[in-house]
């Protein structure tokens, strides 16, 4: 494969590169993608973390029972909808979710000066043909950073 095959190589080893850079903070790179997204918005619903990650709704459940016990989000009931959960950082949350932010924004810029505007270019075109391609478009599927 010319195509999935290198994205996916790049998307592990980027995976594991960051749970390296993070490991200090307690945090995986999907626990602190997690912590990072709930802390840049004011109550995520647990089914957009399910849309973010891309994992099961039982992975989620697991990842923020041991992310509540670390003290890094909370819980609270739904004013809109008693039957789900909104999910809030705390201030150590938002302290780690802006630590981990910082290193996944520095590591990007180190990758980046490898690059070319024409390489960065040719990226988004294999991303863009994907998302025709498969129909999903992961960018209108969670909720916006608020201003």
């Amino acid at each position: 494969m010319r195509v999935l095959s290198p994205l996916h190589q790049a998307q592990r080893q980027t995976s594991l590169h960051l749970d390296a850079v993070l490991a200090d903070l307690g945090v995986t790179a999907q626990e602190a993608q997690l912590v990072a997204f709930v802390a840049a918005r004011d109550g995520v619903p647990v089914t957009a973390v399910v849309k973010l990650l891309g994992v099961s709704k039982s992975t989620v459940t697991s990842m923020l029972r041991r992310l509540e016990g670390l003290g890094l989000l909370e819980r609270e009931t739904n004013p809109e909808d008693a039957r789900s959960a909104l999910l809030r950082a705390t201030r150590r949350g938002a302290s780690t979710g802006a630590a981990a932010r910082e290193r996944v924004v520095a590591f990007e810029q180190q990758v980046l000066a490898r690059l070319s505007a024409a390489d960065v270019a040719a990226l988004g075109r294999v991303v863009a043909a994907i998302t025709r391609e498969t129909g999903i478009d992961l960018t209108r599927a969670v909720p916006r950073r608020r201003r």
